[in-house]
């Protein structure tokens, strides 16, 4: 069976063949007929195979293909010697459609057929290097983190570790693209300032490391080293007490510089850890140690009690109990909170929509809302048994609040499926429905109004 693709563009369409045992092949069929006896025809005439999806398996196949007319390997391979790019494949046995599966490749990938799908041409580099350096014909991608391991003609580099690493080329560019506007508008600036009579503005470099080393680089300015920064942070907290009696408002600023640096930490490190897809084990470990992140969703005063809380009657061993992800109380009426967690990975929503305008949500994010309301009332029942086994006793289940964080919201990417997610998550009793990308969101927004006082009080060009 065949049937045509998406619409020819500037280069050609894409034909996909079905066969009997449900084996898809997606070939290029290019805009521009090669000439008579060249390798390009040669190629068409065997078929220029792009992609190849083996529902049962799991897996799928491309095979990066050069569709540039004007070059002398148009329809061949794209690299030197990488010729397929394996990667796990969920699609569905019965039905399934190309677009979703290209549009549903990780981030670094070139989606669209007409480019012969590999990768997005900024990190043709990292292919380069690999072919310089291994004999690799294969680039196999595998779920998890991890890190590349060559074994003979393969390479293979688990999914969270690859995309980890595209978010962090992505956010050095534009960390680099923001230094060097900063540095050209101050010099801007500071060449018109006497001729205009306005004050002259200092470069700001930035607060993330890779931020100050480009600005600094475009500058032509020694970078602070580990080394100077480590001795500045001793010669502080030696001196603090004098410091703050001397310079008391020095102080002040410096506690706001050094809380608004952890917190930028913070956000890089969240945002980095959402583009990994790490399992929801990582995630519990994030928390606990961030729990901040976390207390942004009571809009009240609370504090942290305790992580994966076995609920219910009976010892200490979690066997027959619910297990809480964390149980947090309101330090002014102790009342408890309970918080579920799912991977930002969650679909928040079926692919499909039920009705015209009207999406539903998946299983797994109803099943986590019942479990934090049953939780929630197994706590209530055996609040006293529960107490033995965490570190504070002061809290109450006076009426239990329940929050489930899952998904991300930039899954929304219609109209129709942000009034659908709206109308199901604000019509919920008893729990509150969090995205990662909110929490994200949220930490950006404080961030932003702490450095406001910072920033008002000496100018720079930003």
């Amino acid at each position: 069976m065949a049937r045509f693709g998406a619409e020819p563009g500037e280069r050609g369409s894409s034909e996909t063949r079905t066969n009997s045992d449900g084996i898809t092949q997606v070939y290029f069929v290019p805009k521009t007929t090669p000439e008579v006896n060249s390798p390009a025809a040669a190629r068409l005439a065997a078929g220029v195979k792009l992609l190849e999806v083996i529902p049962s398996s799991g897996r799928l196949s491309i095979f990066p293909t050069d569709t540039r007319p004007w070059s002398d390997d148009f329809l061949g391979p794209k690299y030197s010697t990488i010729e397929k790019v394996t990667l796990p494949s969920d699609v569905d046995d019965e039905y399934w459609d190309v677009r979703d599966v290209l549009e549903n490749l990780p981030s670094g990938f070139t989606k669209d057929v007409e480019y012969g799908l590999g990768f997005a041409h900024e990190y043709d580099w990292l292919v380069r290097l690999i072919e310089e350096h291994t004999t690799c014909i294969e680039m196999r991608f595998v779920d998890g983190g991890q890190p590349p391991a060559v074994d003979g003609e393969t390479i293979t580099l688990g999914l969270a570790w690859f995309g980890a690493l595209v978010a962090e080329l992505r956010r050095i560019k534009s960390r680099g693209d923001h230094a060097s506007l900063r540095v050209r508008r101050a010099y801007g600036h500071n060449q018109l300032a006497e001729h205009l009579r306005v004050e002259p503005v200092r470069y700001a470099y930035g607060r993330h490391v890779d931020s100050r080393f480009i600005a600094g680089a475009a500058l032509d300015r020694e970078e602070v080293t580990a080394e100077v920064a480590a001795s500045l942070v001793e010669a502080v907290s030696t001196h603090a007490a004098e410091a703050a009696r001397v310079a008391p408002a020095r102080m002040v600023a410096l506690q706001r510089d050094v809380e608004l640096a952890n917190l930028d930490h913070l956000i890089e490190a969240y945002r980095v850890a959402l583009d990994a897809r790490h399992p929801e084990q990582w995630w519990q470990t994030f928390f606990e140690e961030n729990v901040f992140a976390l207390q942004l969703l009571f809009g009240g005063p609370t504090v942290f009690v305790d992580a994966q809380v076995a609920i219910g009657q009976g010892d200490n061993r979690p066997k027959g109990k619910k297990i809480a992800d964390y149980l947090f109380q309101n330090s002014m009426t102790n009342n408890a909170a309970l918080v579920e967690i799912k991977k930002p990975s969650t679909k928040l929503l079926k692919r499909r929509p039920y009705r015209a305008g009207i999406y539903g949500v998946q299983s797994e994010i109803s099943e986590a809302l019942t479990q934090v309301l049953d939780q929630a009332l197994q706590l209530t029942r055996h609040e006293f048994a529960t107490k033995s086994r965490t570190s504070r006793v002061s809290w109450a289940t006076s009426a239990p609040r329940c929050f489930v964080v899952a998904g991300r919201a930039s899954e929304l990417d219609s109209d129709d499926k942000k009034k659908s997610f709206d109308l199901y998550r604000e019509h919920l009793s008893g729990v509150q429905l969090v995205t990662y990308d909110e929490i994200l969101e949220q930490l950006k927004n404080l961030r932003d109004f702490l450095a406001t006082d910072r920033r008002a009080g000496s100018p720079t060009i930003s």
